[in-house]
């Protein structure tokens, strides 16, 4: 079995150390840097998006607490300790030139609870200060330009102190304009819009992560991270009503929201020997903070009945703390055990204010917490030189205590669990299984009351438990350099205590737990085509999704899809570096469905009526520099939008239809990179 993740004291970063893959770790692929040399990549992150058939799973703030991992890379063995960060944020921040190698892992075969599949191993060194940098400028036909896209990340070692950063700034504007029709519930059309919808998103970031690495092998890491998100979005209509001359008009509906997020989270490894085992034990905390503040307003004007105004403010404070930690050890030549325990406390306090021409209709004061304690046991061991195995088995006991009603806190105790199975069929082929007993993050936003001004609508909330899910896959791997890798999963969900909308015995809808299980089924692939023996420089990537889910429906007592599941989806992406010149071409199309959105009393359906297509010229060293120049939406994309409105719920009769047509325009981007 590998030891990668508890042996980090064997590791040697330093600028002059090659590291060795150990003689114990199932090493599928073994990536150079001179493999890269074609791409000319700047980051980490690029190095990994072209390695032939990998897909990066897993992570984010979705996650419940910090959990086993999930996140499938490694940085030289061991396993990133932020939450909020995901991958390309956490590889981005790796120079390309301090990339020694990058091995492709069977996940089972790491002695890393949680793993599975293809795992990224990037063994990196460090030294003086070295980093990469990006500035990109965006224009769109009716839409104003963007200059704002810039990010710097940076890595730097004095003696056993590593640091490892990025600051910059993520912003994206664009319009959408077009029609919408307003019909009765006999057909008849009544009012026509023109429509103009305006998205203005400003991000700014910084992360920090310090690395230290004593001589006696202990390691510690320090992980700080900040973001501000400003984001507008603004809907202006003119509509004409084709019954009461009276009730034409314009109406602005503005939503903005402004959050503040910041992570601190630490981690200490060293070893350890407890009953006459030498192991390892890792110690985590981290907390985690998110103050988001909603601000929406709807201005209605016409002759009949005036003008209308309404607002809808909303503030969400939300706290994490985490405590964890982590003991390894091996038992024989085959065994790598783990025992974790965690404790994580989740807080939210919101305060809702909803008024129209000076009426105050709704205010609203909630508080929601949940105490939740988790313990597992995990072993991993090799069956036979080509067969590795992975257990974990565990439960979580939590307390959810809706502070600002009167109801009593609820109690939960909950089995969790992984079995994980991985054959290497030869030196291309591998096959593997896994069953996994889940439980889904909790959304505290579903306890919370919410208007939505454009759309007319309210949802109250509801007091909801986390859904728990069994997962089944299987899986078959191709992993090679050259030719047709990647992979194709087949995976099946049973999840207990869905969560939908459901009519309240006061005659509100909000969310709440369905007493049915639902299910969610489907194929998933990922593959590369390296296609060198026919064209040298010429690739086709392509990700597809089919899938399916039923439930059955609180209202209708019918079976339907999942609320907002995603059906199917494509993404292929064609690259072409040509040989003996700087020059390299990337073509990508990608389209998608979704299921219906359901409420108590109407469905919205989404149709992307054309795929995105986007074609790029890269010149990779122009003034030393490399320059994307960058086409996008060139087939004119579509949105169709079909509301249907029931009264007084979707058993009832149709009482009005909706058809919105929006559509972008095309929008050409530069963007320069270089490192240092």
């Amino acid at each position: 079995m590998a030891a990668l993740a508890q042996s980090p004291g064997e590791i040697d970063t330093s600028p002059q150390t090659v590291l060795e893959t150990p003689d114990n770790t199932s090493s599928e692929q073994v990536y150079q840097p001179d493999y890269f040399d074609q791409f000319t990549p700047q980051t980490a992150s690029d190095m990994v998006q072209v390695i032939p058939g990998f897909n990066i799973r897993g992570g984010g703030n979705d996650q419940r607490g910090f959990g086993e991992a999930s996140l499938n890379i490694l940085i030289n063995g061991r396993r990133p300790s932020s939450k909020s960060s995901g991958a390309n944020a956490i590889l981005s921040r790796i120079p390309a030139s301090n990339v020694i190698r990058i091995e492709i892992l069977d996940g089972e075969s790491l002695d890393i609870p949680g793993l599975s599949g293809q795992v990224a191993n990037i063994v990196a060194k460090s030294g003086e200060l070295s980093g990469s940098w990006d500035l990109a400028a965006r224009f769109e036909k009716d839409s104003q330009p963007q200059f704002g896209d810039a990010t710097l990340n940076f890595s730097a070692k004095r003696g056993q102190l590593e640091a490892v950063g990025s600051i910059g700034h993520n912003q994206f504007i664009t319009s959408e304009f077009g029609t919408e029709e307003f019909f009765d519930g006999s057909g008849t059309l009544f009012q026509d819009r023109d429509e103009r919808l305006s998205f203005d998103f400003q991000n700014p970031f910084a992360n920090l992560n310090l690395n230290w690495e004593r001589d006696n092998g202990h390691i510690g890491n320090l992980n700080l991270s900040a973001l501000r998100r400003n984001n507008n979005v603004t809907l202006q209509e003119q509509f004409q009503d084709l019954v009461d001359v009276n009730r034409s008009g314009a109406s602005v509906a503005n939503s903005g929201d402004d959050e503040d997020q910041f992570e601190i989270g630490a981690d200490y490894d060293f070893g350890l020997n407890v009953l006459g085992s030498q192991g390892r034990l890792k110690l985590i905390g981290l907390y985690g903070y998110t103050d988001r503040t909603d601000i929406d307003t709807f201005l209605f004007d016409d002759a009949d009945p005036g003008q209308i105004f309404q607002s809808f403010e909303q503030n969400n404070i939300s706290n994490e703390y985490i405590a964890r930690g982590e003991y390894s050890w091996k038992s024989g030549e085959t065994n790598d055990w783990t025992v974790s325990v965690e404790a994580a406390r989740n807080t939210l306090d919101s305060i809702s204010d909803f008024i129209e021409n000076d009426i105050d209709l709704l205010d609203d004061e909630t508080r929601v917490e949940e105490d939740r304690f988790q313990a597992n046991l995990s072993r991993s061991w090799a069956l036979s030189p080509n067969t590795t195995a992975q257990a974990s088995i565990g439960g979580e006991y939590s307390i959810i205590d809706v502070a600002s009603n009167d109801a009593d806190a609820e109690t939960f105790l909950r089995p969790r669990g992984v079995l994980n199975l991985s054959h290497k069929l030869n030196d291309d082929w591998t096959i593997r299984g896994q069953v996994e007993r889940s439980v889904d993050q909790l959304d505290f936003d579903d306890f919370v009351s919410t208007v939505s001004l454009s759309e007319n609508t309210q949802s109250e909330g509801g007091n909801v438990s986390p859904p728990q899910n069994w997962e089944f896959e299987a899986e078959l791997i191709k992993q090679s350099q050259t030719g047709l890798s990647g992979s194709l999963s087949l995976f099946y969900d049973v999840i207990e205590d869905p969560i939908e909308q459901i009519l309240f015995l006061n005659g509100a809808q909000g969310p709440a737990n369905l007493a049915d299980s639902a299910n969610r089924y489907g194929a998933e692939a990922n593959l590369t085509w390296v296609l060198d023996e026919y064209i040298q420089g010429l690739r086709v990537t392509g990700e597809f999704l089919l899938a399916g889910s039923s439930l059955n429906d609180p209202i209708t007592n019918q079976n339907r899809d999942i609320s907002v599941e995603t059906l199917w989806e494509y993404d292929v992406e064609l690259r072409y570096d040509i040989p003996n010149t700087p020059f390299a071409i990337e073509a990508e199309v990608e389209q998608g469905d979704q299921a219906l959105i359901f409420r108590i009393d109407e469905t919205t359906e989404n149709n992307f009526i054309r795929p995105e297509f986007e074609l790029s010229l890269i010149h990779k060293e122009l003034f030393g520099m490399q320059w994307t120049l960058r086409l996008q939406n060139i087939l004119d994309f579509k949105l169709q939008r079909e509301r249907f409105i029931f009264s007084p719920t979707r058993n009832g009769d149709l009482i009005e239809s909706q058809f919105t047509q929006r559509q972008r325009g095309q929008r050409f981007s530069i963007q320069v990179t270089d490192t240092f």
